[in-house]
Order: structure tokens, then sequence, then C-alpha cells
């Protein structure tokens, strides 16, 4: 069954104009008005209805009894069009935005970064992808919620549902604030800070340099509010994924090294007109 989603894609804002502070808006046409006409809101979001087919972009999750590793339904691995299609069923209030680059390969050329946000101001997601330009693949997901007043959520109900999904952190919080890691090794397996790579894993740093012993590390942390440090201002959890971004890499030589036999095939039967 197909669902309806809103997108909003263009927001009105209202500027005073010459520092003037009057309650002036702009009416539909662009002129000024002193009074705006009462059935009509100027500061309204324009908006755009899109059909999207929420029953193709389903939220991952790990399969098989494997530790969770998405966040939010987001999941190494997936593609662009996956990201927006998931998160735009799950909230059509975000306002999605991606800029594309390049990271350097160890072995010398670039791969194809996408760094995607999407917001609703008060719920945030990015997402790093990276491979061969137009095949590039989830690497990394953080999320932050930011609580008003009156509606903040208990720290202790957080940190219970957090454990609930990904299991035990390594605890790393100071005073009233709570936060920690879960750092797995390339075979799956826990690490702990005894373990010599234990500091370079647990990162969220976009490592395209070499490759690290690590298959991904997983991380949450919680502000309290100030004036009640039982209840959170913001929350964040984070997902990176060393293994796919391994496998990205891989992918990006192998489609280079493709390229490179193609152009030797095409250099062998054409030949150079001298």
């Amino acid at each position: 069954m197909r669902s309806k989603v809103l997108l909003a894609v263009g927001l009105m804002l209202l500027e005073a104009c010459g520092g003037d502070n009057s309650s002036a808006t702009m009416n539909a046409s662009g002129e000024a008005s002193i009074a705006p006409e009462p059935e009509r809101s100027s500061a309204a979001p324009a908006v755009q209805k899109v059909d999207l087919d929420c029953d193709k972009f389903k939220p991952q999750s790990a399969t098989g009894g494997q530790p969770a590793d998405d966040v939010a339904g987001l999941r190494h691995g997936m593609t662009e069009e996956q990201v927006r299609g998931v998160l735009l069923c799950k909230n059509a209030s975000y306002a999605i935005n991606a800029n594309k680059n390049n990271a350097s390969l160890p072995a010398g050329g670039q791969i194809s970064q996408i760094n995607l946000n999407a917001d609703t101001g008060m719920d945030k997601v990015n997402v790093w992808l990276l491979g061969p330009a137009g095949a590039e693949r989830v690497v990394h997901v953080d999320r932050t919620i930011e609580y008003s007043g009156g509606k903040e959520l208990p720290v202790a109900n957080i940190t219970k549902e957090v454990a609930g999904k990904y299991g035990s952190f390594d605890d790393t919080g100071y005073g009233s604030q709570r936060s920690g890691w879960i750092v797995r090794a390339r075979n799956g397996e826990r690490m702990t800070n005894s373990n010599t790579n234990y500091g370079e894993c647990r990162s969220h740093n976009l490592r395209t340099d070499k490759v690290l012993p690590c298959l991904h590390a997983i991380s949450y942390e919680v502000v309290p509010n100030q004036q009640n440090p039982a209840l959170a201002s913001r929350f964040n959890v984070a997902m990176t994924s060393f293994a796919m971004t391994n496998e990205m890499i891989t992918a990006t030589m192998d489609h280079q090294a493709d390229a490179v036999r193609r152009a030797e095939e095409k250099a062998d039967t054409q030949g150079l007109d001298l």
C-alpha cells in the first residue's frame, strides 16, 4: 500500500527592512502590508505532496542474532535513495541536504563521499556515504535529539533504552553526564580499553588512509538539563562501520583498476594516431 508523505519544500521567511521592527509583513504579491489578511498566515510553509512508496523504504536492522548496529533504521551499506526514503517515511518534516566531495585513498586516487543531513529543528540526523561515484554506501550515522522545556525525558529511561537495544556500554560519562562506547574487533568480538587497538577504534573519524582492525564503533551521550540533571536536554547516538569503509575503499580501487584495463584494451585496439 502506498503511503502519502508531506515534504516541506519551502518556507517563507519574514525580515524587517532597514532595521524597522514594526509588524509589517509581506503579502502574496511581495508587497509590504501592515495588517495581513486574517485568513492567510504569512509564515506558513509552502508544502508539496510527494508520493513515496514507504513499503519500498523499510528501516533496516541486524539479522541472524547479530548485535544491533542501526541508528533509527539507518544501517551501513544503504544507498542515498534508501536513506532519504526511510527518513521521509519516518518523518516528512525532515529538511534534507547533501553535499559531495572526495577523500584521498592510501594507494592514490580518490573516493567519492556524500555528507547528508536531515533536520527538523529538534531532531538531526547526519549520514556519511563512501564508494565509487554513483555507488556510495552508508558508513556512518549519528542522530541528535533535543528536548524543549517540559518535554524532557528522564536520563535513566534513555540509558536503559539504549542499553536494551545495543547492549552494555563502556561508561565514559562524568558528573551527571551519561555517555559510553561499544567497540568491536573485525571478527565481531567486543573490545575493551585493555586492548591495544581500542583507542584507535573508539572513534567516529572517517579513515580512508589505512585499514583499521575494527568492525564498528557505537556511542551514545546524554546531556542533562542544567536545572534538573535527572532530565535530559539532549541525546546523541552514533555508529561508524569501519568494515563497510574498508569494503567501499576496495570497491573504489577495483573500479579504478577496471577503468585502467578498459583504457588499455582500447589503446591496444586503436593505438595512437601520431
